[in-house]
């Protein structure tokens, strides 16, 4: 296994089996990316990797519009003021979870060099299937491998 597989198998290992199963309001979504984000940001520095190699987006979607899934990409922490503006001004969001983006530069095969997962937020197979379009998304819109929750 590579450094960024093992920090990835680590730090899902430490997720919650289940999700609380309740929708979130906009300031619990955001404290709970920023805390996963920065731990999973973490976890990278402390295994000698750039923690710059990981990305998300807080993965949702509003149930009177026709739009299935979407997601808010986070910026770098010096910019997370647009990050904050953009989920305010979301009516009515049901906030499925994070989509997360890994790259692995010890990754021998090009399609495992760049990985997406995802951490939910709520369960139920509405949400599930939500959450998996937002994570396939966001993988094709960087050319992105995905693998299971």
């Amino acid at each position: 296994m590579t450094t960024a597989q093992v920090v990835r198998r680590r730090f899902k290992s430490g997720l919650p089996r289940k999700p609380e199963n309740r929708q979130l309001t906009k300031f619990e979504a955001m404290a709970k990316t920023m805390e996963l984000y920065d731990r999973l940001r973490g976890e990278m520095e402390s295994s000698g990797l750039k923690k710059s190699d990981v990305s998300a987006a807080l993965a949702y979607y509003q149930p009177k519009t026709n739009i299935i899934a979407a997601a808010i990409a986070l910026p770098e922490p010096k910019a997370i003021g647009t990050f904050v503006e953009k989920v305010m001004a979301l009516e009515n969001p049901v906030f499925l979870g994070l989509v997360f983006i890994q790259r692995d530069h010890e990754a021998k095969k090009n399609d495992q060099k760049h990985v997406a997962f995802v951490c939910p937020f709520i369960s139920g197979p509405e949400e599930d299937a939500r959450l998996l379009l937002a994570r396939t998304q966001q993988a094709k819109a960087g050319l992105m491998r995905t693998v299971g929750n």
